[in-house]
Formats: C-alpha cells, structure tokens, sequence
C-alpha cells in the first residue's frame, strides 16, 4: 500500500510540473527530447539583395515569439517562418534585436497556442555537459544532433560563447541548444570553416536580459527587412498552393523533380531555372527556388 502511495505522489508531481518525464541516463533521451520539442523549431526563409538565406528559430511563448539570430534577418527584404505543422506566417513585428550579439526576437501572430521552448540558466552550462539542437542544416528540416560543450570562450568584446561539438551547417543558425532537461541553453550560430566540427552558440541569458529592454529603432540605419513586409501576418497551408497566387519560395524535398514542381504551380520548368540561374534541372533537398 504505501509502496502504491509513493507511485501515486510521483506521477500526481509530475504532472504539476512542467518537466519532461525522461533521464539524463535514458538511453533514448534525444529520441525522447526530439519528440517533445521538435514543433517548437521553425523554418526562417530569408529573401534580401544579396541572396536569398536559410535558418532556423525556436518558439519561447505560446503567442508566437521567436527567437533566432540577427544576422539571418539584417537587410531582409522579405522573412517567412514556417512551423513544423506546414503553417507558414510572416513577422508581425520586432520584439527586439542586438546585432552585437546576433540576436533577435520576433512576433508572429500565431493562430493558436503554439509549443515552446523554456529557457534555462546558460550561467550553470558546463564543460563537458551533453546538449543537442534541432534545426534545419541546408534547409533539411526538423534534423536532430548532438554532443559536448567544448569549452566555455570569451570574446575580445566580451562576449561569452559555448564551443560546442554539435554538428552544424548553412541553416543551423538560430537553432536551439538544449540540454538534457528539455531547457534552451544556447542559439546556435556560428561554424569556424577551417576547423573541424569547431562549431559556437550564444547563451540563453543575453535573450533573458534582451527581453527586459524596450525596442529602440533609433539604434539601426533601418529596418531590418523592408517597409515591404505587410502589417498583418497571415497563415497558408503550403501543401496545398493556390495555382493563382503561388508563394514566393518553394523549399524543395526528397523526392521532388523540378518538373514536378513546375506543373504543382502551373509555371514551365526553363522558367523556374532562369529566374534561380540553373544551368540544368538537378535540384537538392533543402535547395530553396524563387517561383516566377
């Protein structure tokens, strides 16, 4: 009988708070954590004068704040977020930016409550601790990696950064790391090319202390992206495009000809080469096409 209470108070605790029911010694802890924090991740498509960008972001409310980094987004033109769900919104507005630390927080005007991420404490980050991240390298979405806190550097200006062992590519930037409670502890953000797997994340506590400062856009020659973006955000199911108004972008995905993508929105494939400068029609998953 009391070994039934004891059960009892456990699973009664659990269920008032919000930590996830797993180990750190659960074998399958990042299948685990995958599976409860993959819809928090996002998509962010970027579309600016010098070239179009991929990267990623992380929800940190249920009202649509996202958290990504500044450089993805400075001199935009256009930015599209797309949810793991299929929902694609655009920015509503600037929660706020610190372009010195490549941070940026954004608003959407989710049509429902969506899965976020809670932050944890970056200042208890150890070396040596196990983190992940979920992101989407080269457009890739929802991919999962892990490993090691390499070291905890400083900057000349400052700066703290985690050097961590975590695989990262093009489109990992403003990811989330998390550790092994389900807590986001870093943004991912940075690659040293000429190392090998010497990859960087920013802690969690400069977005923390971001959030408790009021947006000045006095601070930026202009905006980052373009008085072009509408005031209002608005919500497409992208699979299944209107043919009259196809969307801007389409990422493509395993399986997907160009020529299939050209008759999917009604345009010819030659069209869809020379506005993208394709000198044939091979495409990659992750490979993101401007549609004529």
């Amino acid at each position: 009988m009391m070994c039934m209470k004891k059960i009892w108070f456990c699973l009664v605790s659990a269920s008032l708070c919000s930590c996830p029911l797993v180990s750190a010694e659960d074998p399958d802890i990042i299948a685990h954590l995958f599976a409860e924090k993959a819809d928090a991740i996002v998509l962010i498509a970027v579309e600016s004068k010098d070239g179009d960008k991929l990267g990623s972001g992380f929800f940190i409310s249920r009202e649509g704040r996202i958290v990504t980094n500044y450089h993805l987004i400075a001199g935009a033109r256009k930015v599209v977020v797309k949810a793991k769900s299929g929902a694609v919104y655009l920015p509503q507005r600037i929660i706020n930016l610190d372009p010195d630390k490549d941070i940026a927080v954004i608003q959407i005007a989710a049509d429902r409550r969506v899965t976020y991420l809670r932050m944890g404490d970056s200042n208890g980050v150890v070396v040596g601790q196990r983190v992940l991240t979920i992101g989407n390298p080269m457009g890739l979405e929802s991919s999962v990696a892990d490993g090691l806190i390499s070291s905890v550097r400083v900057s000349g200006r400052g700066l703290k950064l985690f050097q961590i062992s975590v695989p990262l590519s093009n489109g990992s930037s403003g990811g989330p790391l998390i550790d092994l409670e389900g807590n986001v502890v870093g943004i991912t953000t940075a690659s040293f090319m000429k190392g090998q797997n010497l990859n960087f994340a920013i802690p969690i506590n400069y977005v923390k202390t971001l959030l408790k400062k009021p947006f000045d856009p006095s601070r930026f020659n202009r905006d980052p992206w373009q008085d072009s973006q509408p005031p209002k955000a608005r919500r497409v199911e992208v699979e299944k495009p209107d043919p009259e108004k196809p969307p801007h972008f389409h990422i493509v995905k395993n399986g997907d000809t160009l020529f299939g993508i050209a008759k999917l929105y009604k345009t010819k494939a030659k069209e869809i080469m020379r506005v993208n400068h394709l000198k044939d029609s091979k495409i990659r998953p992750g490979q993101q096409l401007i549609l004529p």
